[in-house]
């Protein structure tokens, strides 16, 4: 197959933590491409696995996604449902233990009646985001932010206080089925499990029903996606789900021996 794994304008090359999947791809007689996903390129199959700035661009990223002839493991419909966080408000209503989300417009006085209802604190977030971006932790007496990211829409939930203690755990799934997981551990005094936090990644291995719990999970989405990261804060024995990554995930294929292996399988 010709095979274009796209990265992006704001970071055009390749990770190397993606280079052994470029490798192993290649050495089984595909022909693979580096390319922005700006660049609209063409292939037998687009893996779409470091378009990290879509959050800037995403009437552009949406109509990539479902232009006529682009062929995405995962599917453009379903990566472009999953680009909204809303589909955290769609999986709670089909029965996933989500942390309770609102969508709620940019608009300060909606926010202000809505920053009230959390007296332990809430987490706000942009519906279309990235890497944290634009992520805070706010008390209901404080000042709203500058709303101009928040534009698409605006996320709140409970601030879930084990995530201090806990972090977050990543379970990684191709074609539904669980492969690896990662552990991902804020440092003091920070809660967001990201990697523009210093946030430290440990291979994890989750309980038989933490998995069960994420395996749940993907059974309730549109279809099943061909790759799949589940993200969620284990509380008292739940799996509370905060993200279900479809588009762009850092799969932590290097943290897992056969991960590799077991991703090209399916994609081939």
């Amino acid at each position: 197959m010709n095979i274009v794994i796209t990265t992006c304008q704001t970071y055009p090359d390749l990770p190397d933590n993606l280079r052994p999947l470029q490798r192993l791809l290649e050495a089984r007689g595909d022909v693979v491409q580096i390319a922005p996903w700006q660049q609209c390129p063409s292939a037998d199959l687009i893996l779409p696995f470091c378009a990290w700035d879509y959050a800037a661009y995403p009437d552009q990223f949406a109509r990539w996604l479902t232009q006529p002839g682009n062929r995405f493991p995962n599917g453009g419909g379903l990566m472009r449902w999953n680009m909204h966080k809303s589909y955290l408000v769609d999986l709670a209503a089909r029965g996933a233990d989500v942390i309770p989300t609102q969508i709620l417009p940019a608009d300060a006085d909606v926010l202000r009646r809505a920053l009230a209802q959390y007296p332990q604190g809430c987490v706000m977030k942009p519906a279309i985001g990235q890497s944290g971006g634009h992520v805070m932790r706010l008390l209901p007496d404080d000042a709203l932010p500058d709303l101009q990211p928040y534009q698409r829409g605006v996320v709140m939930q409970p601030f879930v206080a084990d995530v201090l203690t806990q972090g977050e755990t990543s379970l990684i799934f191709f074609n539904g089925e669980y492969s690896h997981a990662v552990h991902r551990r804020p440092p003091p005094q920070e809660w967001r499990a990201n990697s523009a936090y210093g946030v430290q990644i440990f291979p994890a291995k989750p309980s038989v029903d933490i998995v069960r719990a994420a395996e749940n999970v993907l059974r309730l989405l549109p279809q099943m996606p061909v790759y799949a990261r589940v993200d969620g804060t284990i509380s008292d024995e739940r799996f509370l789900i905060n993200e279900v990554e479809l588009i762009e995930p850092a799969l932590y294929l290097h943290q897992c021996a056969g991960a590799v292996e077991r991703l090209v399988a399916v994609i081939e």
